[in-house]
């Protein structure tokens, strides 16, 4: 005998979780304005939702357009469901930023992003080493070449080429992206973590504010609880002349959690959040509304590691 025991939440502790997907910085305090609650009945629900494993922790989420990295891609690889050393070799990695077990020629589908040509030779030797122990050998290599949502979160056209990102800065966004935690780190929190004062973090996360760099503060949840059951990648092709356009109303689609142009025939890849199937196909239909889009192609995940 097993019984399946179901992710239910209340009321409020969807609409805390919501609420921390659009803006993680609003923090205990703000979280009990928005809500009408007390701090401490806020904080429960908090740890209770972490405790359960249904918020994981929290991150920022970073404008690829400014920091300039060297290369982002995308990289679909098959392999038998055995092959379990391939999948943590694979998010071993270095920079692997999602990885999901997918449907149809390739089972894997992971995206990374590269701040140097050193750090992308190094992820290619890496991957030629699973390659050689892998039972297909069989993988493909798809460039980003531009972000025009991330997470939620529409990428603001640039005020300038790039931000120099200093190594400080870098180090601040990396505590920041990984947070595994009931609460998001405080100025004081990430202070200590770097040995400096709480100002100098103040300065330096305002900087990178403004300049467009940090772009939301969202959480980690486990979408299942909020009911987005379905995750899919959209490959998506349209008319050459309208890639923008139709990038733009894409956007606009909140079941569309990230989108990309590519150099692919398929040019922009989509990541789509959904009920079920079900809504999924009524969320096409909706897309093909928009008369630039000529076809489609979609990945069903089965599996995120990342």
């Amino acid at each position: 005998m097993f019984c399946v025991v179901f992710m239910r939440l209340d009321a409020l502790e969807e609409a805390v979780l919501n609420l921390l997907l659009k803006d993680s910085s609003l923090g205990v305090k703000g979280l009990a304005e928005r809500l009408d609650r007390s701090r401490n009945h806020i904080a429960k629900v908090i740890s209770r939702l972490f405790e359960r494993k249904i918020l994981r922790g929290y991150t920022v989420v970073l404008n690829p357009l400014k920091i300039l990295f060297d290369r982002s891609i995308f990289l679909f690889v098959k392999t038998n469901p055995h092959e379990y050393d391939i999948v943590e070799g694979l998010l071993g990695l270095p920079n692997v930023q999602s990885m999901d077990g997918i449907s149809g020629e390739y089972s894997l589908l992971g995206v990374y992003r590269f701040r140097s040509p050193l750090e992308f030779s190094s992820f290619l030797s890496g991957l030629d080493r699973l390659m050689v122990v892998s039972r297909f050998k069989k993988y493909r290599l798809v460039e980003i070449l531009t972000t025009f949502k991330e997470s939620g979160f529409i990428v603001p056209d640039p005020k300038t080429d790039y931000y120099p990102v200093s190594d400080f800065d870098w180090k601040l966004l990396s505590i920041l992206r990984h947070q595994v935690n009931p609460m998001p780190y405080s100025q004081s929190d990430l202070a200590k973590r770097l040995g400096v004062s709480q100002p100098v973090v103040s300065r330096r996360i305002s900087k990178l504010r403004s300049e467009d760099v940090i772009i939301g503060y969202t959480a980690k949840v486990d979408f299942s609880a909020i009911g987005l059951n379905a995750k899919f990648y959209l490959e998506i092709s349209v008319d050459p002349r309208a890639y923008l356009s139709v990038a733009e109303k894409l956007c606009e689609f909140d079941e569309v959690r990230s989108i990309y142009r590519t150099g692919e025939e398929y040019g922009l890849m989509a990541v789509v959040r959904t009920r079920d199937v079900k809504h999924y196909n009524q969320f096409l239909l909706k897309i093909f509304e928009i008369e630039d889009i000529i076809d489609t192609h979609s990945s069903v995940v089965f599996q995120e590691w990342v």
